[in-house]
């Protein structure tokens, strides 16, 4: 095999790849969580997400092989690429007249079985394969078949949300005509996938395909803990776009129960949460009356206290407190102890909605979203940090802000 069969796409397939500036990334825990469920669920010593360009297969992810490329000519993956919609399965490569004599399969590492699910984009190109390799003959159930496809497609996903990022990254004020199709990108072809491999993830779980060591059923729960923190990331994403378009312009104004906030956000945040910290919260007596959208007012509490539990020691209490500010205002904050927050990170906090989980576990982008809220509402978002005396979130609203 030293003759490098492109597909009937090459050019088209290899621009789109660039397009993911994913080619001598470093490796990434979000698909390195796949290519050893993959090896799991198969049973195979051997994983790999395998990306094909002009001259070499490259692995973004790898289980159990070292070498982080090989030539295309000898790649069992650039085989699979040209039939993008079929899996390719290899039940014994001796017998196979395409791989017999490759020198993968004739020295190390002694291939014999391969099966290899392309990675294919929105636009149909296939970038290359999610693959699992054994050293002895052997077949694929229906079962282990059908895993190995979704998690082929979970890896796309991951792709594209990176792709999707960087195209926010690069979105001006006169373009919110991007905006919309990226909203309508990221609903089909990221959340639809995620709400899928939820499904086998607690199907998995729940013995469908087979008793599940201890050891395995912990790699399956971080991967299923992973799924869902990329579906909520996506959806706090879908939120930001959508305020920039929708929302911030049709906002349902009502008399603002502060009790009811509280209350709702503390029930909802200990129903989530493993470790469990005191929750207290403060209303001011006399108290001027608020008006604004509750639904997106309880969103920014509930942001701002899910930060605070994820940091917050569970031994230390954490204070929602409603207070009144200055003359026309009222001040609402979330208190909680921590290693504070520097003061270069302080100044972007708010700002930088694309650049994912910053110092402290703080997700920026949730916190963009907060932003939009607030000021949608005539209102300021801040925080306070010292090492010693803990955080301080907080944000204000005008009261009687009825909408004219």
């Amino acid at each position: 095999m030293n003759e490098i069969i492109l597909t009937n796409n090459e050019n088209l397939r290899l621009q789109a790849l660039r397009q993911y500036q994913i080619l001598d990334t470093i490796s990434e825990a979000d698909f390195d969580d796949l290519t050893r469920l993959a090896a799991q669920i198969c049973g195979t010593p051997i994983a790999l997400i395998s990306l094909i360009d002009e001259s070499r297969q490259w692995f973004k992810s790898k289980v159990g092989l070292d070498t982080e490329s090989t030539s295309r000519d000898l790649a069992f993956c650039a085989q699979a690429i040209l039939q993008p919609h079929e899996t390719l399965i290899i039940p014994d490569t001796l017998l196979d007249p395409r791989f017999a004599s490759n020198p993968l399969v004739t020295s190390d590492p002694y291939i014999r079985f391969y099966a290899g699910a392309p990675l294919i984009t929105p636009e149909g190109y296939a970038l290359g394969t999610l693959c699992v390799i054994d050293y002895v003959p052997r077949q694929l159930n229906l079962e282990q078949l059908e895993a190995l496809q979704t998690l082929s497609r979970q890896v796309m996903t991951q792709m594209e949300l990176k792709r999707n990022l960087y195209k926010l990254q690069r979105i001006t004020s006169d373009e919110h005509k991007q905006i919309k199709y990226l909203i309508s990108a990221l609903s089909h072809d990221l959340r639809t996938p995620l709400l899928a491999t939820r499904g086998t993830l607690y199907a998995m779980l729940g013995g469908a395909f087979g008793s599940v060591s201890n050891t395995w059923r912990d790699v399956l729960e971080d991967c299923r803990q992973a799924n869902e923190d990329l579906l909520k990331f996506v959806e706090v994403l879908l939120n930001v776009s959508r305020y920039k378009t929708e929302v911030s312009k049709s906002l349902k104004y009502e008399i603002i129960s502060w009790k009811n906030i509280f209350l709702e956000t503390i029930i909802r945040s200990n129903g989530t949460q493993k470790q469990k910290s005191a929750i207290r919260y403060k209303i001011a007596s006399s108290l001027p009356i608020v008006h604004g959208d509750a639904l997106e007012i309880q969103r920014v509490v509930q942001t701002l206290l899910e930060h605070a539990l994820k940091i917050n020691n569970s031994d230390q209490e954490i204070t929602l407190e409603v207070a009144v500010f200055g003359v026309e205002k009222v001040k609402i904050s979330v208190r909680y102890n921590s290693l504070g927050i520097a003061p270069l990170d302080k100044e972007s906090l708010f700002n930088s909605f694309i650049q994912g989980r910053g110092r402290n576990n703080i997700d920026k982008l949730g916190l963009y979203l907060c932003l939009q809220i607030v000021e949608a509402h005539k209102g300021t978002i801040n925080v306070e940090s010292t090492a010693d005396e803990g955080t301080t979130f907080w944000f204000t609203l005008p009261v009687a802000s009825l909408k004219s």
